[in-house]
């Protein structure tokens, strides 16, 4: 099935849910990026991997925690959007501050301090706004389709995070115009605007009225442990979602590793960023296109393998005896193995999650999975310390078995064919 063959309301819906993903993809994998600019812009106040380490799980742990308290709103309430649109708001007062703060001050304590409210404060909004945004999702994308509508927004993302990939060399890169911080600043200030208009397209989709008369179980402690023990395909679902999330919490360090050990400039961050922009939007539409065929879990699957195997590759780097300009080169092969995971887990993992879920009571399966994945990235928020006790090389051992046994946990479960070919 095509867009084309869908009824004019959904693909107005469809469209402007890929208009959205394509910005905010975009924006998130460039201009916005948590593991390569706000990491950047925190390594040139402080050294300390702890803190380096914090930045991109800390962001995802924030975005997950919230969304338990918003399933029994939206268990009672009709339509999700209303509270997408009152977090987004809050989201752009944050980027706002941020700008101000960065472009004003020069003090390093009080930047570092303003980046960690964001992570917290903005993750937080965003973290509002997502299971709002599944529920709508979930309402106005079939089931079949929502794969490959999700490889359209992180193709399209991606090749918008190729210019914004460009935006982050002119600002920050080798023989920028402006002093730092006030490169950032800018920086900041057109992801912030641009991002607007992300929320905006969002905002605008018609969301159809959920059913007022059915009765939805009341979220408590024996009601999730009654769905874990009767629910297999969920469960397995939820435990590759938590070997990923865990195989993942390197990846804000991955830069760090490059320029402390390696000997890699943190001016590259955004060539490394522009790779893996031109080869995400790739694997991402061939994800989603192959979705439709074969369902989601081999694409995550694959993903998975592949960033287990950019993992080897740091740890096989120093035995080898990469330093310096080679391994400004070197990096070259990590980050494509990177964006080959990104392209092809984010055009699949959230529509995998939609179709293992019932549709009745997928507002109390998705938020309690995504709060409990939030916990998880507590953990991932200190792979920091982790490196720091233990070595960045055992600190990627780790994640590369985590790739490996959260792609083999997907590869058990069972998508409901029935519903996709509905």
């Amino acid at each position: 099935m095509s867009i084309r063959l869908l009824t004019q309301a959904t693909r107005r819906n469809t469209r402007l849910s890929i208009l959205n993903g394509a910005i905010m993809i975009g924006t998130t994998n460039s201009v916005a990026s948590p593991d390569l600019v706000m990491t950047a812009f925190a390594a040139h106040l402080t050294s300390n991997p702890l803190i380096l380490g914090l930045i991109g799980p800390l962001q995802a742990a924030t975005w997950s925690l919230p969304q338990i308290w918003t399933v029994g709103w939206l268990q009672r309430t009709r339509r999700a959007l209303p509270m997408y649109n009152y977090a987004a708001l809050l989201r752009m007062v944050g980027w706002i501050v941020l700008t101000i703060v960065v472009l004003l001050v020069n003090d390093a304590t009080i930047l570092l301090g303003t980046l960690l409210a964001f992570t917290i404060i903005g993750g937080a909004a965003a973290g509002v706004a997502g299971l709002p945004f599944t529920e709508v999702i979930g309402k106005i994308i079939p089931p079949r389709q929502r794969g490959l509508i999700f490889g359209w927004r992180g193709a399209l993302g991606g090749v918008l995070a190729v210019f914004g990939a460009q935006v982050v060399v002119f600002f920050t890169g080798p023989g920028a115009r402006f002093d730092f911080p006030i490169n950032y600043g800018l920086l900041f200030a057109f992801a912030g605007f641009t991002q607007m208009f992300g929320f905006f397209s969002f905002s605008l989709v018609q969301e159809p009225d959920a059913d007022a008369d059915v009765h939805h179980p009341k979220l408590s402690t024996e009601v999730v442990r009654s769905i874990w023990r009767s629910d297999s395909n969920y469960r397995h679902y939820v435990q590759g979602r938590t070997f990923f999330e865990l195989s993942s919490m390197a990846n804000g360090l991955v830069i760090v590793y490059a320029n402390q050990v390696l000997g890699v400039r943190l001016e590259l961050a955004g060539t490394y960023l522009l790779v893996s922009s031109i080869l995400r939007p790739i694997f991402s539409i061939g994800a989603g296109r192959l979705s439709v065929r074969v369902g989601n879990r081999l694409p995550v699957a694959v993903g998975l393998i592949a960033q287990g195997l950019g993992w080897a590759l740091l740890l096989i780097a120093p035995l080898v005896g990469v330093h310096g300009s080679a391994a400004e080169y070197y990096l070259v092969p990590v980050y494509s193995l990177i964006a080959i995971q990104k392209g092809l887990i984010f055009s699949n993992l959230m529509a995998l999650g939609l179709n293992v879920t019932p549709e009745t009571e997928r507002a109390l399966y998705m938020g309690t999975l995504n709060t409990w994945i939030g916990v998880v990235s507590i953990v991932g928020a200190l792979s920091g310390v982790i490196a720091k006790t233990i070595g960045f090389e055992a600190l990627f051992g780790i994640t590369m078995v985590l790739s490996c046994l959260s792609a083999w946990q997907f590869m058990r479960l069972r998508e409901d064919w029935d519903r996709i070919r509905s």
